[in-house]
């Protein structure tokens, strides 16, 4: 066989070889490093997402208002990148926290509770699935945004450890301000001659958070979405003669009490003048806390009044 008969085929032969050795490189090293570059901003989609429905959970929380619509569009999956288009996917999930985060109790003034309230909260939180970076996914709950990893680690994601939460929470801050939304209240004087410096009714706004039971999770690699709707029912109760808030929540609760003090102790000294129903037995804490008490005030006559209860529910949904 003549020598130049086979140089063509040796060269055909070593540019295969090069385009496969350089085919394989691109497989092993570019296309995995491009798609965790994919990866990473698809989780900074999520991180986004979460931090702007956390501003809307803040706003429907203080803001009390009825059919109040908000929804944040959550990517589920990603990875992809244009030489290959195979996309990670994720768990979105909506779940009720186990404990309420208060207990309000009216009772009227035969000694028979009228209302109980337990406010609730939820956390949800996304998880990776298949992920081509880190098993990192989110977990938002009392406010603030977890990173977590691998389903078991987890870390604030704006604070340093979960001290500086629970100081956030006890302390002038955002935690702390989203915490007392859960509970206002409000007087209404009584203008009468005899009933001069006294309350007339009682406004008690309270937050309750849960989970649509029929939309609580959804698995996909396509787009997810967390939803929330607010309703205020109101109801109004008269004769009442006692009023407490109680919570065994440690980290939630003192936040939430410390409404409840501020504005009944608003309350007692705005309207001191004889004869005064309004008593604050206690300072936030956790615990049982009784903030007002009609036949408790050292005074001449007892002074139940109407309270008028306004329920702000809001639903979270995961579909």
């Amino acid at each position: 066989m003549r020598d130049d008969a086979i140089a063509p085929i040796i060269a055909v032969m070593l540019i295969l070889a090069a385009i496969v050795t350089f085919f394989s490189i691109w497989n092993a090293v570019y296309v995995p490093s491009m798609k965790e570059s994919a990866e990473v901003g698809h989780l900074e989609n999520v991180e986004s997402a979460f931090e702007h429905f956390s501003s809307d959970l803040d706003y429907a929380a203080s803001s009390y208002q009825n059919n109040l619509i908000f929804s944040e569009p959550v990517q589920l999956g990603g990875g992809d990148v244009m030489v290959n288009l195979l996309k990670s996917s994720g768990t979105l999930q909506v779940q009720n926290e186990t404990d309420p985060i208060y207990t309000l109790d009216l009772t009227d003034g035969t000694g028979n509770t009228v209302a109980l309230v337990n406010g609730t909260i939820v956390n949800f939180s996304y998880e990776p699935v298949s992920n081509f970076w880190q098993d990192q996914g989110y977990q938002w709950q009392y406010g603030y945004i977890n990173v977590t990893k691998y389903g078991e680690l987890s870390t604030p994601l704006e604070y340093y450890n979960m001290t500086d939460v629970e100081n956030e929470i006890s302390t002038p801050g955002s935690l702390q301000t989203f915490a007392q939304s859960f509970g206002m209240v409000s007087a209404t004087p009584n203008m009468t001659s005899q009933g001069y410096g006294n309350i007339s009714s009682l406004d008690l706004w309270v937050v309750s958070m849960y989970a649509n039971p029929v939309h609580t999770s959804v698995s996909s690699n396509g787009i997810g979405t967390l939803r929330l709707t607010s309703n205020v029912n109101t109801t109004s109760y008269t004769n009442i003669a006692e009023i407490s808030v109680g919570s065994n929540d440690t980290l939630f609760g003192p936040g939430v009490l410390g409404s409840w003090y501020s504005g009944f102790s608003k309350i007692s000294t705005t309207y001191s003048g004889y004869p005064a129903n309004i008593i604050v037995d206690n300072s936030p804490g956790v615990g049982n806390y009784l903030y007002y008490n009609s036949s408790t005030v050292n005074q001449p006559m007892n002074t139940p009044v109407t309270v008028n209860l306004h329920q702000v529910n809001i639903e979270i949904s995961a579909y």
